[in-house]
C-alpha cells in the first residue's frame, strides 16, 4: 500500500456558509453578456486545481474555479483591481470557523468571448505560502444560468447559456441540490450508504468525508469498519479562518467509491470536520458537465469505462502554525516519519540543514518526492531530536 510521508495542513477554500446573509446585505446579480453564446476557453489543469485567464481592465488574471465557493474571492492583499468595497459580512469557512470580511465588486471582466459586470468577491486572509492565483471564481457563475463542460484532457472549458446544448451529454449524472448556493450530490463511499457530499474543484482531493456521517455509517454497518486503517488525534485542515480543532481523524481505504453507477476503486482517504467534499482530482479521470437547468453534473469518463482503479497516497503528517512555528499538529502511526520518531507536537527547526524560522519558511520549502529529508525536531519533553525520512 502506497503511503505519503507528508500531509501539510492546507488552506480549505472558502465554503460560504454565510452567502445566504451576504446575499441580503448587498446585491450580487452581476450580468453576463452576449447572451446565446456558447464559448470555448483554454484552461490550466495543474496540481489538481482547474485554473482560468480572466481578463480584467486590460490584464490577464489566474482565476481558480472553485465550486464549493459560493461566490467569487480574493486573498487580501490580491493585484486583481476592484470597482467598489460593498461593506462586512459574517462568513464561515470549511471548518465552520466564523469571521467578518469584505465584499467587493471588481471591474467589468472578461472570461472568453464573455463580459461579466457587477461580480462580486469576498475578501479573506490570504494563505501561507505562495497562492499559484490571483483570484476564485465560485458557483454562482453556474447559479447564473451558464452551463459549461469541463475537459482536462483537451485543457478546455466550454461555456454556454444555450438552452438544451448540454442535455446531450452521456456519462454518470448525479442531480445536485443547493446549499449555501453550492452543489451538493449524494456519493456512496460503502455498499448500501449514500453520503452528502459538496462538489468543490476548489479541493485536490478525490474524496474526504465527514466525520460525524462517517460515525453514523459506522454505527450501521459491520462492512464500513472493515474500511478502516487507522485513527489518530490532532489537527488536520486550516481554514480560511483559522485551524480546526482538535479531533479525532479516521484514515479510511475504501474498496470503492461511487459516482451513480460509476466505481473510483480503490481509493485511501480521511475523515475530516468540515463537510464531505468531491474534489477536482476527479477531473484527471473524466470530463465534468454542469447543467444548471437540470440541477445536475455529469461525468464522462476519459477512457470510457464503469470503473477505474485510484490507488491514491494515504496521508500520514499534517503540519499546523503553533505560535508562528511549523509544529505536528496530526501523525499516523503507520508513516515512516512515526516509525523514526516523529510525534505529535514536535517543532521543526531545520530541515538538511536549512534553518526553519517561521512556518511561512516551512509552507515555502521545496520538497521533492523520492529524496531524503533530515529534519531536526524540538519535542514537548524541550529535547532536540534528529530524524530522516523519504519524502
Amino acid at each position: 500500500m502506497k503511503k505519503n510521508i507528508f500531509f501539510f495542513a492546507v488552506l480549505m477554500l472558502l465554503l460560504s456558509g454565510g452567502a445566504s446573509a451576504q446575499m441580503h446585505r448587498y446585491n450580487t446579480n452581476f450580468s453576463v453578456a452576449p447572451q446565446k453564446l456558447s464559448d470555448t476557453i483554454h484552461i490550466e489543469f495543474s496540481d489538481n486545481q482547474i485554473y482560468l485567464p480572466v481578463g480584467i481592465m486590460g490584464r490577464t488574471y489566474r482565476f481558480c474555479l472553485d465550486t464549493g465557493s459560493s461566490q467569487g474571492m480574493l486573498y487580501a492583499g490580491s493585484n486583481v483591481p476592484v470597482y467598489k468595497t460593498l461593506g462586512s459580512v459574517i462568513s464561515h469557512d470549511a471548518n465552520n470557523t466564523a469571521d467578518t470580511i469584505d465584499a467587493v465588486q471588481l471591474p467589468p471582466m472578461a472570461i472568453g468571448r464573455r463580459e461579466i459586470t457587477g461580480y462580486v468577491a469576498s475578501v479573506v486572509k490570504a494563505p501561507r505560502g505562495k497562492v499559484p492565483y490571483d483570484g476564485i471564481i465560485g458557483f454562482d457563475i453556474f447559479n447564473k444560468g451558464l452551463a459549461c463542460k469541463i475537459d482536462t484532457r483537451k485543457k478546455i472549458m466550454i461555456l454556454t447559456d444555450i438552452k438544451g446544448q448540454m442535455d446531450a451529454e452521456t456519462g454518470y449524472t448525479l442531480k445536485y441540490k443547493l446549499k449555501w448556493f453550492a452543489p451538493f450530490v449524494n456519493v456512496s463511499p460503502f455498499m448500501r450508504h449514500v453520503d452528502e457530499t459538496l462538489f468543490d474543484t476548489g479541493a485536490r482531493q478525490l474524496y474526504v468525508m465527514n466525520h460525524t456521517s462517517f460515525l453514523e455509517h459506522s454505527y450501521k454497518s459491520k462492512q464500513v469498519s472493515a474500511q478502516v486503517e487507522g485513527r489518530a488525534t490532532g489537527n488536520m485542515y486550516e481554514g480560511t479562518n483559522g485551524a480546526e480543532k482538535n479531533s479525532e481523524v479516521v484514515f479510511l481505504h475504501l474498496d470503492r467509491l461511487k459516482y451513480g453507477e460509476f466505481s473510483f476503486n480503490d481509493v485511501h482517504t480521511i475523515t475530516t470536520q468540515g463537510s464531505s467534499r468531491l474534489g477536482a482530482q476527479m477531473l484527471g479521470y473524466g470530463a465534468v458537465v454542469i447543467n444548471p437547468r437540470r440541477k445536475s453534473i455529469t461525468f464522462e469518463p476519459y477512457d470510457g469505462t464503469d470503473s477505474i482503479s485510484v490507488n491514491n497516497r494515504q496521508f500520514g503528517i499534517a503540519f499546523y502554525d503553533k505560535d508562528g512555528q511549523p509544529a505536528i499538529g496530526l501523525i499516523w502511526h503507520k508513516t515512516e516519519g512515526y516509525r523514526n520518531g516523529m510525534r505529535q507536537g514536535d517543532v521543526v527547526l531545520r530541515i538538511n540543514g536549512k534553518t526553519i524560522s517561521s512556518y511561512d519558511d516551512f509552507v515555502n520549502y521545496k520538497f521533492r518526492d523520492g529524496e531524503k529529508y533530515t529534519f531536526i525536531m524540538h519535542d514537548q519533553r524541550g529535547f532536540n531530536k534528529e530524524i530522516t525520512i523519504t519524502r
